[in-house]
């Protein structure tokens, strides 16, 4: 059994979720209330064209437990948890969807297994109401794909619904579309997972800002990302170096090639030339892999060795 921590964030990034919010935000109370534990909602509203905003600075003015978060132009539910994050005062923290599909009547099961000792706690989709068993069949590939890609053995990727220990979200730092892998993104630091499969619920109101087509083209794209940024980010030139070094390999046994030829069997050059271009073009796209490495190298270590900065553009913070 791990040590029990106290005090629970909850993170909600919304972007146009006016008719999800008032529901979400009472049955994540009313469960919260049941646990005899400190906790805080932070809403962060990536600049909603609906009321969304107005709907969040009403809940937090009857609410002290409740601060929001505007950002200033829709900026992406990445860059919204990154501005949630940074606001967190809880030892566990954790991160719902604003649509009102994840029920928080999970939010103890989430709560547990950090106290039990798990680092990170991640949903499952065990099973989605909204979705069809063809896309539902879809979806348990590519994760099986995803995992072969990345290296990771985890169950689901996508689930927002997560849990952590506020340490680890003090050294984190999203960019682009990685919400999605923050399991895996510190997966590689030897950190504890636990999986808890979680039903999906249909949404109540309003529809999804994803499209199945899009979600899975950026995911396989940002599968390739984190799984450079795991294993290369902080050293860079050990993909980029091999990947020159083959091309210059290859172009140098081209030149030997036709010099052979030249120099042995006196066969003239001019007959090879073809040989010898893309030979050139090898050598010449070894030695800027190579510089690339270097340059991706130095830029890696200035990064480690520089304070973080987040990214996040905050127009109004109301915190009690």
């Amino acid at each position: 059994m791990g040590e029990k921590f106290k005090k629970v964030s909850i993170v909600i990034p919304v972007y146009n979720e006016a008719g999800n919010i008032i529901d979400l935000y009472n049955e994540i109370r009313n469960t919260m209330v049941k646990q005899n534990r400190d906790y805080e909602i932070i809403f962060v509203d990536d600049c909603s064209d609906d009321n969304s905003f107005k709907i969040l600075t009403n809940i937090f003015s009857k609410d002290s437990c409740v601060q929001v978060v505007s950002l200033m132009g829709n900026q992406g539910k990445t860059v919204a948890l990154n501005a949630g994050l940074r606001c967190v005062s809880g030892d566990i923290v954790i991160i719902i969807d604003g649509d009102g599909q994840h029920d928080p009547a999970y939010i103890p099961q989430f709560v547990s297994a950090i106290d039990e000792g798990y680092d990170v706690a991640s949903g499952w989709k065990n099973e989605d109401a909204g979705r069809s068993r063809f896309k539902s069949i879809i979806h348990n590939n590519i994760n099986k794909i995803l995992g072969k890609i990345i290296g990771v053995k985890m169950k689901y990727f996508g689930a927002a619904m997560k849990a952590y220990k506020r340490e680890l979200i003090e050294r984190l730092e999203l960019s682009g579309d990685l919400h999605r892998f923050v399991g895996a993104l510190i997966y590689y630091k030897g950190i504890n997972i636990k999986e808890i499969p979680i039903n999906i619920r249909p949404r109540k109101s309003g529809v999804s800002n994803y499209s199945f087509g899009k979600i899975v083209g950026k995911v396989f794209l940002d599968a390739i990302l984190v799984k450079f940024l795991t294993k290369y980010s902080k050293t860079p030139f050990r993909i980029f170096g091999p990947v020159g070094f083959l091309f210059g390999i290859l172009g140098m046994l081209g030149i030997g090639y036709v010099a052979v030829n030249k120099y042995l069997f006196g066969i003239s050059a001019f007959y090879d030339t073809s040989i010898l271009i893309i030979s050139a073009i090898g050598i010449i796209i070894g030695i800027q892999f190579i510089f690339f490495g270097l340059m991706a190298e130095m830029i890696s270590r200035a990064y480690y060795t520089s304070e973080k900065k987040t990214s996040s553009l905050i127009r109004t913070y109301l915190k009690h």
